[in-house]
């Protein structure tokens, strides 16, 4: 259940105002911040942390603080946040969030991947390389300076020094990795499921599907 929602922002101003009857019909409190040239720089930011903080006090129920911004000046109230017990979840547009938000928080997710969202695509659709299109998914090679991949192979290590088992649940998998990098997606890389994902990068991972549960391992060559 939300309990406060609020939008810091000088609604008066023509770039803001058109938002305010969507806020408003969703029941989201419009917090006012008149333009001053000492206060108009940070003072969303200033505003919405102190409002933040006062509300965990008088709201000891208060289980789960979502921040929507994608500044790194808000690193300090996730921390905050967290340090007072809550669950942080970060929302941001992808490619303009700054990672440090991203990894403070406890789950982070891109804006564009949220439920409901439509992403306008003004670039038309290009015909897939048949050479491309033609090959299975276990057949694509991994793509150099790819932090995911990396990201993947980590997790997959840490685990199996934890457990020296060879085979482990792929949701095991998918939690750790979100652990190390709150902002990881596999729907934000392109893929419909961490199935998918997993299934992208044959160089690292194996996947067996049988008897309804996905259990991965490390290729034998990287053990």
């Amino acid at each position: 259940t939300l309990v406060l929602t609020r939008a810091y922002a000088d609604w008066s101003s023509p770039v803001n105002a058109v938002y305010r009857s969507q806020l408003v019909a969703r029941a989201v409190d419009l917090v006012q911040l008149f333009p001053a040239a000492a206060y108009a720089k940070n003072g969303a930011d200033i505003r919405l942390a102190v409002d933040a903080v006062e509300d965990m006090f008088r709201l000891p129920d208060l289980t789960h603080v979502v921040i929507v911004a994608g500044d790194s000046d808000y690193v300090p109230l996730a921390q905050r946040c967290k340090r007072l017990g809550r669950f942080v979840v970060g929302v941001g547009v992808a490619g303009s969030t700054a990672k440090s938000l991203a990894a403070a928080c406890d789950q982070f997710d891109a804006y564009d991947a949220l439920p409901g969202v439509s992403v306008p695509t003004d670039k038309p659709q290009q015909k897939p390389d048949a050479s491309a299109s033609d090959a299975p998914v276990r057949q694509r090679r991994r793509a150099p300076n790819d932090p995911a991949a990396d990201l993947l192979e980590r997790a997959l290590r840490l685990e199996h020094e934890r457990t020296d088992a060879d085979w482990m649940h792929s949701s095991v998998i998918k939690n750790l990795i979100k652990r190390m990098d709150p902002s990881f997606s596999e729907k934000g890389l392109g893929y419909k499921s961490f199935s998918d994902f997993i299934n992208a990068h044959p160089s690292i991972v194996e996947m067996n599907e049988s008897d309804n549960i996905r259990l991965v391992r490390l290729v034998s060559d990287k053990r």
